[in-house]
């Protein structure tokens, strides 16, 4: 067995692209570091809001894979938890509450019907792939809070803990680094010119999500392998 998906394998590669613009700040910032200081911040402040993109981008896909695994491999679904079949149709779902006129709410219902109410059975595999942009909207500016809820759509109710144990004596400065990150993403999103870092900050912070992503990778596809199928 591989020791870790591929969805994290091409999120490494995809690392690489933040180390070329770190490096390119870091030659600056040894050449001239006063002249260039307006290159240096934004090279630097583009490597940040490369690296919380892919950190996103990475929890996305390991739940595609975790969905597309679920079809491919037939998982019977008499153990998969209530909550991933609500986040299956929730936009349906949430129209059908918000929906007050009889006709209209009787018409999104039967729309449900016909597209949502294959998927809702407690026995046997999916009938067909589960759509994972739909699975995975409104998860965003991916923050540990947001990612310990996001993988408790699948009813992966220990995730907090797993990975915590995971990182060990690492747990608490990598947890933190993660919610410092997509904070200074946020804040270069917003317009704050003093949100930048200096390119040995973009280093240790590349290597402490790095850490997370990984440890991320390897108690989630144990989870999937426990209680569903391999992922890896």
């Amino acid at each position: 067995m591989a020791r870790y998906t591929p969805v994290y394998s091409d999120y490494v590669s995809r690392l690489d692209e933040v180390e070329v613009l770190r490096r390119l700040a870091l030659d600056k910032e040894k050449r001239d570091p006063i002249s260039d200081r307006g290159q240096i911040n934004a090279l630097c402040r583009g490597s940040i809001v490369l690296l919380c993109s892919h950190l996103e981008a990475f929890v996305r896909e390991l739940g595609q894979l975790a969905l597309d695994s679920f079809f491919e491999k037939k998982v019977d679904r008499a153990n998969i938890s209530n909550r991933l079949f609500y986040h299956i149709s929730k936009e349906r779902l949430d129209e059908i509450e918000r929906t007050t006129d009889p006709t209209r709410k009787s018409d999104k219902v039967f729309d449900f019907l016909t597209e949502e109410l294959p998927f809702w059975s407690r026995s046997g595999p999916f009938p067909k792939n589960i759509d994972s942009a739909k699975f995975s909207r409104g998860f965003a500016n991916p923050g540990f809070t947001k990612i310990v809820k996001y993988f408790g759509r699948f009813g992966y109710n220990d995730y907090r803990n797993d990975v915590t144990n995971a990182l060990a004596s690492q747990s608490t400065v990598t947890i933190n680094m993660v919610n410092h990150l997509v904070d200074t993403r946020n804040k270069i999103a917003h317009g704050d010119l003093a949100a930048t870092k200096t390119p040995r900050d973009i280093a240790d912070m590349t290597r402490l999500i790095k850490k997370f992503t990984a440890a991320t990778d390897g108690v989630f596809a144990s989870w999937c392998r426990k209680n569903h199928c391999s992922i890896r």
